[in-house]
């Protein structure tokens, strides 16, 4: 539960940076360091068989799916790192290598707009109950698909998938707070 806490703590931290209610400064790399340390191999080290006994909010459908666990714990890593990297690109796409001055909208994979997002940020961070039937989403995880240099979007558009991730792993997974 740790470090699902602190990845809460840093979406939490990032979310107003991304929405451009706060300055935008170095805590957007260290915070995407930190969700990715949590994520990946090491957050599917946590739910081995038999742990949702103690304090927990999994569901058993972990074990049940775990192909889809697992996959969802990997994009987040995957976001994570990116996030790392993009992190200088700030709020706008780093401009591709001999495509400076492109729009580059057909080269991302599309995001959720704000009105499709399965939970509110107060839904996410388990302190307020889900309202309606939430989404399921995640990242293209086929390997022959062409997937863009994540690397060169906008630091908000990762944050994007982060959240869009974790929401969909909470949505499948996380029994919430009662």
């Amino acid at each position: 539960m740790n470090g699902m806490t602190a990845m809460r703590d840093v979406v939490s931290d990032l979310a107003p940076i991304m929405e451009g209610y706060a300055a935008y400064d170095a805590i957007v790399s260290e915070g995407a360091g930190v969700i990715a340390m949590h994520a990946g191999e090491t957050m599917q080290s946590l739910f081995t068989e038999g742990s949702i006994e103690g304090a927990t909010y999994a569901k058993p459908e972990i074990w049940s799916d775990w192909q889809d666990f697992a996959a969802l714990a990997e994009d987040l890593k995957t976001y994570a790192d990116a996030l790392s990297v993009a992190a200088a690109n700030g709020l706008e796409p780093a401009p591709a290598a001999g495509m400076a001055g492109m729009a580059h909208s057909g080269m991302v994979m599309p995001v959720a707009q704000p009105e499709d997002k399965a939970f509110t940020v107060a839904e996410l961070m388990g302190y307020a109950e889900r309202s309606g039937e939430a989404r399921v989403w995640r990242g293209a995880t086929e390997p022959t698909s062409r997937v863009p240099d994540l690397t060169t979007l906008a630091a908000n558009d990762l944050f994007a998938r982060i959240s869009a991730t974790c929401s969909s792993c909470h949505a499948q997974f996380r029994a919430g707070r009662s």
